[in-house]
């Protein structure tokens, strides 16, 4: 059984409607059961993965010193360097772990003071804040904000396949979208020679926030999902790039859709461990304002209630809040 199933999304974009009603159900399909699948045919450029992964690996293997001139300056602040025991993803499930055995490094698309200033809401000045970009390696920001650029356009078109999905007129989320709070980060896992404390992970279980998360890991093991209360792998993929349900899409559709427990362990091969390790999440979000509450299609007779509206912005700072320690 495929807990991801690899989906190629190439005839949806290239196909007729057929085509993209196809695929849209194989992505309903996926949702349904564990909310990952892996999807191929994206049409990413590898050399912009390529280009981001290289120029993160080079400020990550940076001092410290350096690293941390990049490091939030605040609990308001939610954007730069976050180093090694700052976070425990786990804590935002109210478990108690050792911190995750990672750092990143994370922005967002409100660089433009005029755009931030129009958008910022009252209270959220830790979603609206500028990024903080290192000085070196110079290669890094051109890269990211590249790569940043087609990450909003892969989501918005693979959100139009997930509102086919779901029975509504394909551009029914657009308008949910029209600003949106998306971020993207790169993880940094260290080599790991020894033993490590017990519980501690990369990084540990915990489920995303947001709509959904698009992930380009290198080809290293780790990242793992919960099926039937088991942790199982998710198969490594050439080219392929990991996507999974957030919360608010998993209580906008109603629980239809899942938001599934997921974590990174440390490799069993000893020379899988001793490498470091980078993925690249693109976290897609709503406009910061948008009412989150449950698409029509999704009630049933056998669920005909639904859960309080909430706004997007709202959920995902309290989320992003209790993560930091």
């Amino acid at each position: 059984m495929e807990f991801a199933p690899t989906i190629d999304l190439s005839p949806a974009f290239e196909g007729s409607n057929s085509d993209r009603l196809e695929i849209a159900k194989r992505i309903d399909s996926a949702c349904r059961s564990t909310g990952f699948f892996i999807a191929v045919g994206h049409g990413v450029d590898p050399k912009l993965l390529e280009d981001v992964i290289n120029s993160s690996r080079d400020f990550f293997h940076l001092p410290v010193s350096e690293k941390s001139k990049v490091a939030p300056p605040g609990p308001n602040h939610f954007r730069g360097y976050l180093g090694l025991d700052t976070t425990a993803l786990a804590s935002t499930l109210e478990i108690e772990t050792p911190p995750d055995l990672c750092e990143s490094f994370n922005v967002s698309r409100f660089d433009d003071p005029v755009l931030r200033s129009k958008l910022q809401q009252p209270g959220a000045e830790a979603v609206f804040c500028e990024n903080l970009w290192p000085e070196e390696p110079v290669e890094l920001r051109p890269a990211y904000e590249a790569y940043f650029a087609k990450m909003e356009n892969l989501c918005a078109e693979i959100l139009k396949l997930m509102a086919i999905a779901l029975n509504l007129e394909e551009n029914w989320f657009e308008d949910k979208f029209d600003n949106p709070t998306s971020l993207l980060m790169s993880n940094w896992y260290p080599p790991v020679d020894g033993e490590v404390p017990s519980g501690q992970l990369r990084r540990g279980e915990h489920t995303d926030y947001g709509a959904f998360t698009i992930v380009a890991p290198e080809q290293i093991p780790g990242l793992q999902i919960t099926v039937n209360d088991q942790w199982v792998d998710v198969d490594l993929v050439e080219d392929g790039y990991v996507i999974n349900i957030g919360d608010l899409m998993a209580r906008w559709t109603n629980d239809r859709w899942t938001s599934t427990l997921h974590r990174v362990v440390l490799p069993d091969d000893p020379s899988h461990r001793k490498r470091d390790r980078i993925s690249i999440p693109f976290f897609f979000q709503p406009t910061y304002t948008a009412e989150i509450k449950t698409i029509p299609t999704t009630l049933t007779e056998k669920k005909e209630t639904s859960y309080e509206p909430v706004i997007s912005g709202e959920w995902i700072t309290a989320k992003s809040m209790s993560m930091l320690e």
